[in-house]
């Protein structure tokens, strides 16, 4: 019995999509700009930095950052479905692309190991929201405002 109730979690788990959870706290948002203390992992502290860098653009991307003007995700359909469809897009975006809008990326808590043993970095980023709306709309991943 017990070996059939685990190969059906097994199974499950399989089948099943998890989202990506990232680490993101809003600290302050106005029109154009949003400003998130993100936790990035990674073997190597650039590496680290570039994935809490980039947990703060794909937050604002497909998740939106609640109880500000920036609530909704700037992208509205499924993450999977949009990042497959544009693919080539996104693999550009997401190697370098991204930086663009990275208006500041300050280190709040250095390089090292967290209670896990996981390496990681916490920065305060912050990402230019007008910029990065009107990039996607010009490159046809969004429609524009009022369209």
């Amino acid at each position: 019995m017990k070996k059939i109730l685990i190969i059906c979690l097994i199974m499950l788990t399989a089948i099943l999509e998890v989202s990506a959870q990232y680490q993101v706290s809003v600290l302050n948002a106005t029109k154009d700009a949003v400003s998130m203390r993100c936790v990035g992992y990674g073997k190597k502290a650039t590496i680290a930095s570039m994935d809490a860098e980039l947990s703060a653009i794909k937050t604002l991307l497909f998740v939106g950052t609640q109880k500000t003007q920036h609530s909704m995700p700037l992208v509205q359909e499924d993450k999977a479905v949009v990042e497959n469809k544009y693919k080539k897009f996104f693999d550009a975006f997401y190697s370098k692309e991204y930086q663009n809008f990275v208006e500041s990326s300050i280190i709040v808590t250095p390089y090292g190991k967290n209670a896990l043993k996981q390496k990681c970095i916490t920065l305060d980023v912050c990402i230019r929201v007008n910029q990065l709306r009107t990039y996607l709309e010009n490159n046809g991943i969004i429609r524009k405002f009022g369209l």
